[in-house]
This record gives C-alpha cells, sequence and structure tokens, in this order.
C-alpha cells in the first residue's frame, strides 16, 4: 500500500509539474542592447536611463548566466546629462517585451549579500517589474493599452532591510514582514491570474492585488536598480557603488517532457483501477 501511494503522489506532481504555466521572464545570457522603438524592442531596451553596466556576468554564486546591473557615480543626477537629471532617471534598467495572459508569470531571483542587511554602508534597490496591458495594447504608440505596473524586489533605503511591493491603485510601496535571507538567492514571482496580480517570495504568496484595471495580460517586464546619488530625491540616502545580481533560474531548469507527464496520468489511472479491483 505505502508503494502504491508513493506512485500516486509521484504521478501527480508530475502531472502538476507539467500543467504549470510556463514563465515569461526571457533569460539572461543575451543581454543584446538595441535602439529600436521601445515596447516594439526585440530585445532589452532602456527603460528611464541605461545603468552603468547591465550585462550578463558569467557564473555568479553558483549560477549561470547571471544579470549583473550595476549602480555607480556616473548615473548619479550631477553627472547625467541635461534631460536627465529628474527623479524619475534614479531608476535604471532595461525593458523586455513579453506577452502572456491569465496563468503568465515573470520570476527571477537575486542574491541579497549580508553587507545589504543595513544602509549605513551604502543604500542599494532592485527590483523586477511587470507591464502590464488590455487589448488596446499597440506597439507602436508607447503608452497606448498600458494599465498596471506591478513592481515587486528589495532596498535597505528608508527603514530596516525589507522585502516590498509597489501596489499601483493605492500609489505606496508595501512592506512585507517576511525576513530577508542573506547571502543565498531569493526568488521573486509576479502572477497575473485573470482577475488579480500575485505575489510569491521563495514560492509562497506574500500579497494580492486584485485591482488589475482592466489588464489582460503581460506586455514587458524590466530589471532595474536605483541610483541614490541624489540627495534632493532621497533625503539621508548613503549613495554608493553596487552591482544587483539576478538569475532567471526558470529559464535553465530541466523541463518535464510531455511524455513524461503522459506517463504520470497513466499512473494514476492504473491505481486507481487497481483500486478499485481492490
Amino acid at each position: 500500500m505505502m508503494l502504491k501511494t508513493f506512485t500516486l503522489a509521484a504521478a501527480i506532481t508530475l502531472v502538476s509539474i507539467n500543467a504549470a504555466a510556463a514563465p515569461l521572464m526571457p533569460d539572461f545570457n543575451d543581454i543584446t542592447p538595441t535602439s529600436a522603438t521601445q515596447f516594439a524592442a526585440t530585445g532589452w531596451y532602456t527603460d528611464r536611463y541605461e545603468p552603468t553596466t547591465f550585462a550578463n556576468v558569467g557564473t555568479y554564486q553558483g549560477r549561470d548566466d547571471v544579470l549583473g546591473i550595476g549602480i555607480t557615480s556616473a548615473g548619479s543626477t550631477a553627472n547625467r546629462p541635461a534631460g536627465f537629471s529628474g527623479a524619475f532617471y534614479n531608476t535604471q534598467g532595461r525593458q523586455h517585451l513579453v506577452s502572456g495572459g491569465a496563468g503568465s508569470s515573470i520570476a527571477a531571483d537575486l542574491y541579497i549579500p549580508e553587507s545589504w542587511s543595513s544602509g549605513t554602508a551604502g543604500n542599494v534597490r532592485t527590483d523586477i517589474w511587470g507591464i502590464m496591458a488590455n487589448t488596446a495594447f499597440d506597439p507602436s504608440n508607447v503608452y497606448a493599452g498600458i494599465t498596471s505596473y506591478p513592481i515587486f524586489g528589495f532596498t535597505n533605503y528608508g527603514g530596516v532591510a525589507r522585502y516590498r511591493v509597489f501596489d499601483g491603485d493605492l500609489g505606496a510601496w508595501i512592506d512585507l514582514v517576511t525576513p530577508v535571507e542573506y547571502n543565498d538567492w531569493t526568488s521573486f514571482k509576479i502572477q497575473f491570474t485573470g482577475s488579480a496580480f500575485e505575489f510569491l517570495l521563495n514560492g509562497d504568496l506574500v500579497y494580492t492585488d486584485r485591482t488589475i484595471n482592466g489588464t489582460t495580460g503581460f506586455r514587458g517586464t524590466i530589471m532595474q536598480a536605483y541610483n541614490f546619488g541624489d540627495a534632493v530625491a532621497n533625503p539621508g540616502a548613503v549613495a554608493n557603488d553596487y552591482t544587483a545580481h539576478w538569475s532567471n533560474a526558470a529559464a535553465h531548469a530541466v523541463p518535464i517532457p510531455g511524455s513524461l507527464a503522459l506517463f504520470g496520468l497513466g499512473l494514476v489511472g492504473l491505481i486507481a483501477t487497481r483500486r478499485q479491483k481492490a
């Protein structure tokens, strides 16, 4: 009986894995810049302002093809060109066009070193964004059909080091009570259910935003970090040079072949038949 129960559980697991929606986050192995029009770009396109570096740093803390977003004084307010001095351009990164409706998600893992546990040595902030839209989305008209920007990330500015989400309809950051794990990878996932934006931290649901403003799916994602070299916009901030390391673990996961999932379904049917005969 124990063997039969174990086999049934294994079969159900196989089916569940295969049924999960595929993540939309592009791989970080090719971070080729592009000069194409925003929301019509085929690669990673500068969003707001280009960070000092946005590159595949190779192997980092046991992961391959790790994205490094480098923030330095070169991108601070005083050193940016005319027209880019405002606080809007302190957020620095790139976006990538993606497409997926209900059940789709974007996800990436952030390595958080213990040196980030306090802002006294330097403030940091880095986030993963979703660009949500409705059926009126038009790549040739930059913001047509864009409905919301759910954001999920980490910061040590303005309080204790913490995970947080941005709730667009509230117009506010929501600090999470989940303790930060240091010297390890933390998984951030934003999932669109069709009626809500769900935020999952290391696989656990930690926040739900049910105001979706007519969203029908993802139209893009943004990976960014923040430049604190702006004393006016960030009172008391300790500006420093840092690199946020992100890994797209899902892109390197070994998928469960469809035939294996079907085999799992066969096991479920076989066990059910045996139990009926017993």
